[in-house]
């Protein structure tokens, strides 16, 4: 069975479309920031100079726990953000307020590592 032209334009925008859609959905940045977040945590504790050995399900837990946690402290740092800028403005200018806003949102941790799923090291999804 021959395809007719129009049949094979479609097909191909069709593939096209989808194609040029998953690099861009929310899903796929969701999982490029979990594993980018996972790899930064990891380069991190390789360059703190001490020697880290945890089961294989820790890890594949924090990679499961970020996926939920990490979109969470995004919108709460954006959020908090936002919340900042209204305070200082609010304020007329005034910068502690905002300060303390900014630092109580967008400080703290933003991926779930192995050490905090074996317990060994609190979350902090609020800064200080």
């Amino acid at each position: 069975m021959r395809r007719s032209g129009a049949s094979r334009v479609r097909r191909l925008a069709l593939v096209l479309a989808l194609g040029m859609g998953l690099p861009t959905s929310g899903c796929a940045l969701l999982l490029g920031g979990v594993a980018a977040g996972g790899a930064a945590g990891g380069a991190a504790s390789a360059r703190a100079g001490h020697e880290e050995s945890h089961p294989p399900m820790s890890y594949v837990g924090s990679v499961l726990a970020s996926a939920v946690y990490f979109p969470a402290k995004v919108a709460f740092a954006g959020a908090g953000a936002a919340s900042s800028g209204v305070a200082y403005l609010v304020t007329l200018g005034q910068p502690e307020p905002a300060q303390t806003i900014w630092h109580a949102s967008v400080d703290g941790d933003y991926v779930v590592t192995p050490d905090m799923v074996q317990g060994q090291r609190p979350v902090h999804f609020v800064g200080s």
